[in-house]
C-alpha cells in the first residue's frame, strides 16, 4: 500500500510505502498545559486521528506519540497567580486536555509522555550533543551550535544568513545570536541540578528527547504539528536529532494549516479563541470534525459562525441517517455488522491520497442521499442497499464521527410495537402520541 502525504522537508508530495502488520511510527507536538486548549489547536490533532484512524483500518500497527509539555515560563506564570504549584496547574490542564480527546472522539496515542517524567534523558541527550561537539556551555546555559550544521535552515527553507536570532535566552550568552538554548539557567519555577548549573530544558531539546527515547533514535515515519511549529521549534528538534544520531528525523514532516477568525490566526493572544469545551457546549463536537475534514489541512480555514451552521446541517443530516438506518434495520430484522472489514475502494484511495477527506465528504453525502430514498422506497432487500449501509459505516467509522443515539433496549421495543398496532387498528390519535415519545426519545 501507498500514502502519500505533503512533505514540508522537500515541498513536495512523497509516497510512503507500508503494508498489512507493519510498524508505522508517528509524532505529534502536544500541548503547553498552562491554559485550555482551542478548536484551532484541535486542528491537527483531529487530523492525525484520521491518519491513525486510516491506518488501524488497514491492519498496521501505529505508534503514535504525542508530547504533553508541563514546563514553561506560561505555566510558571499561571501557578505563581493562581498561588499554585507548576505540578497542579499541569495536571490540571493535562485532564482538561484529555477530556477533549474524548470529547471529540479522538483515538488516544500510544503513548502520551511529560516532559517532567524525563528530565534524567534531556540532561543526557545534552551531554551527548556537548561531547559530539554540538553544542556548547556559557554562564550556566547550553546553546546548539547552529553553524556547526550545513543542514541546518533546510526544513523551514530558510537561508541561514536571514534567520532572525532565539528568543529563548539573552544574546550575551551566545557565541552566535542564531544558536537556541538547550538547557536554560533560571531559579524561578521548578528546577533541576545539573552539569551546568540549576535550570531546566529547553522546549527544542524536549521533543527530539521523546522521540530519542520512544523510537531509539530510529528515522521515524511521519513528524507532525501546526504551520507555526516549523520554524524554529521543528527546525531546532530536527537538527538536534539529526547531529546527535546522524540520521533523518522523519521521513515526512506533516504540517497542518490554522484556523482563523475573521482572517486573523486564532491565538489566545490576539482574543479570538473558541475554547474546544465552550464550542462542544454550544455545538455538537461532530461539527468541529466536519467543517475541519471539508477542507484540505494544509488550507487555512477561515471561520464564520455561516460555515459552522452548515458543518451542523450536514452533522444533523449524518444523525438523522443513523436514526432512519436503525429503526429500518430493526424493523426490517436486516443484521450487519458495523464493523465489518469492507474495503470501500474510493474511499480508501482518496484518504491514502494526501487525506483528501473532501472527497470522502462527498461521498458520503451519495450515500446519504440513495440510503434515504431506499428507505422511502422500502428498497431495503437488495445487495446494493446493504453495500451502502456498510459504506455509510466504514466513513463514519475512519472519519470519527461518533453520534450518541439510544440502544433498542426492551423498554424501547415494547414501545414501538405499541406504535406499530395502534397503526394498524387505525386509532393514529394514540398513535401519534407514541410517535412522540419515540421522537423525545431520538428513536424516530
Amino acid at each position: 500500500m501507498e500514502l502519500q502525504l505533503f512533505n514540508s522537508l522537500e515541498n513536495r508530495i512523497n509516497k510512503l510505502n507500508f503494508q498489512s502488520g507493519q510498524v508505522i511510527n508517528i509524532y505529534l507536538c502536544g500541548p503547553t498545559v498552562y491554559d485550555h486548549i482551542h478548536i484551532g489547536n484541535l486542528r491537527s490533532v483531529i487530523i492525525f486521528d484520521i491518519l491513525h484512524r486510516l491506518l488501524l483500518y488497514l491492519k498496521v500497527k501505529v505508534n503514535y506519540v504525542q508530547n504533553i509539555t508541563d514546563i514553561d515560563d506560561k505555566i510558571i506564570i499561571k501557578a505563581q497567580q493562581g498561588q499554585k504549584s507548576e505540578k497542579d496547574i499541569g495536571d490540571y490542564y493535562t485532564q482538561c486536555y484529555l477530556a477533549n480527546l474524548t470529547r471529540y472522539n479522538i483515538l488516544f496515542p500510544t503513548h502520551l509522555p511529560r516532559v517532567t517524567n524525563y528530565v534524567p534523558q534531556v540532561q543526557k541527550f545534552i551531554r551527548d550533543l556537548l561531547e559530539k561537539g554540538f553544542a556548547y556551555q556559557s554562564a550556566g546555559e547550553v546553546f546548539f551550535r547552529v553553524k556547526k550544521s550545513p543542514e541546518y535552515g533546510k526544513l523551514s527553507g530558510q537561508n541561514l544568513e536571514k534567520l532572525k536570532s532565539g528568543q529563548e535566552t539573552v544574546a550575551e550568552n551566545k557565541k552566535n545570536e542564531r544558536d537556541f538554548v538547550l538547557w536554560k539557567k533560571t531559579l524561578e519555577g521548578i528546577t533541576w541540578n545539573s552539569l551546568w548549573g540549576v535550570g531546566r530544558p529547553g522546549w527544542h531539546t524536549e521533543c527530539a528527547v521523546f522521540i530519542q527515547e520512544f523510537f531509539q533514535g530510529q528515522t521515524i515515519d511521519i513528524h507532525g504539528g501546526g504551520n507555526d511549529l516549523l520554524f524554529p521549534h521543528h527546525e531546532n528538534e530536527r537538527i538536534q536529532y539529526l547531529t546527535y544520531n546522524g540520521r533523518e528525523l522523519s521521513k515526512i514532516w506533516l504540517h497542518i494549516a490554522h484556523i482563523h477568525w475573521k482572517s486573523e490566526k486564532m491565538s489566545k493572544s490576539l482574543g479570538n479563541v473558541i475554547l474546544a469545551e465552550h464550542f462542544a457546549q454550544k455545538y455538537d463536537p461532530n461539527a468541529l470534525r466536519y467543517l475541519i475534514l471539508n477542507s484540505h489541512y494544509n488550507q487555512v480555514i477561515n471561520l464564520s459562525e455561516e460555515l459552522i451552521q452548515q458543518a451542523i446541517y450536514h452533522t444533523e443530516k449524518i444523525k438523522n441517517l443513523l436514526k432512519k438506518l436503525n429503526f429500518c434495520l430493526y424493523i426490517e430484522k436486516i443484521k450487519i455488522s458495523k464493523w465489518e472489514t469492507w474495503e470501500k475502494e474510493e474511499v480508501i484511495n482518496s484518504l491514502l491520497n494526501n487525506l483528501n477527506t473532501i472527497k470522502v465528504l462527498y461521498f458520503l453525502e451519495e450515500i446519504i442521499t440513495f440510503l434515504n430514498k431506499s428507505i422511502d422506497k422500502k428498497e431495503t432487500s437488495n445487495v446494493k442497499f446493504l453495500e451502502a449501509v456498510r459504506d455509510f459505516y466504514l466513513i463514519l467509522n475512519i472519519l470519527g464521527f461518533k453520534f450518541s443515539l439510544p440502544t433498542y433496549n426492551s423498554e424501547i421495543k415494547l414501545l414501538i410495537k405499541k406504535w406499530q398496532d395502534l397503526r394498524e387498528k387505525g386509532d393514529y390519535s394514540q398513535a401519534d402520541q407514541i410517535r412522540k415519545q419515540l421522537q423525545e426519545q431520538e428513536i424516530l
